[in-house]
């Protein structure tokens, strides 16, 4: 009999419910509690916590949910769960997937094989490699991203870097997955229907492809989403123009257009007076 599993199930606990106290993705979870030598030292120290009943268990979030409401219970293209879900991924992608690569615990696996660097195109990666002062600092931004979509803040509403929108299109489908498929996660979070007020119309939880448009109108980088299309035809402009060592930097945004002057579809009307 699997000791941890034994130890988890006395205390009636979920795998999922297990990972989110642990502040790990359930695919590490389950890692651990088959093999726990398969995870780095800090992460089989969250674990251990959880079904150690003598020890503080704590969530990244475990004091936020209240503050999912209160941040986002009022806006119309973001629900508090969809909120919660989205700073919960990035969190687990910093603390876990990124986090044990750097700590050795994905040594026999290349970084493009480790969440959520998996979901960009090859060719973004190729450029990277396997640098770790990449990958530390993207960590760093996916810890603080997280943070401030606690706080009620998106990267598309402040001056910022590149990187912080890309994450937002990484994130989005994960979170999407574990508000539906790991519902009781969030079950402290007030749940919200679709709904209409003064002609506004509220994204239910299920709306994802609204939060998602919302996300493209808001966006000051038109090319945001291009990294995560496989064989998207402007990436290899896009990283002519930006180098992803450069994703980083802070900046305005490349704004509306870009992409179309990127493709040679607009038209410069200032050559052309």
């Amino acid at each position: 009999m699997n000791p941890r599993r034994s130890l988890r199930e006395e205390l009636n606990l979920t795998q999922p419910e297990a990972a989110r106290r642990a502040g790990v993705s359930l695919a590490t979870w389950r890692r651990w509690e088959e093999n726990p030598e398969t995870v780095s030292a800090g992460t089989r120290g969250k674990c251990e916590r959880v079904v150690d009943v003598d020890r503080e268990v704590r969530s990244p979030f475990a004091d936020h949910d209240l503050k999912f409401e209160q941040s986002w219970g009022d806006c119309p293209y973001l629900t508090p769960r969809q909120a919660g879900a989205i700073a919960t991924v990035l969190a687990l992608w910093a603390d876990t997937e990124i986090g044990e690569w750097l700590d050795g615990g994905w040594s026999r696996e290349p970084l493009h094989a480790v969440p959520p660097f998996t979901a960009l195109d090859r060719r973004v990666m190729i450029y990277v490699n396997d640098n770790k002062a990449w990958a530390e600092k993207a960590r760093e931004r996916c810890y603080a991203v997280a943070e401030e979509v606690a706080e009620g803040i998106l990267p598309f509403d402040r001056e910022g870097c590149f990187f912080d929108e890309l994450l937002m299109g990484l994130a989005l489908p994960i979170a999407q997955e574990h508000l539906t498929e790991l519902s009781e996660v969030f079950e402290d979070i007030a749940p919200r229907l679709p709904s209409h007020d003064d002609e506004i119309h509220f994204v239910g939880d299920d709306e994802w492809d609204m939060v998602s448009d919302a996300f493209d109108d808001r966006s000051r980088w038109d090319e945001w989403e291009v990294p995560i299309y496989t064989d998207h035809h402007l990436l290899a402009g896009v990283l002519a123009d930006s180098h992803p060592y450069t994703w980083f930097d802070p900046s305005q945004g490349t704004g509306a257009g870009y992409l179309q002057r990127l493709a040679g579809l607009a038209v410069d009307h200032d050559k052309k007076d």
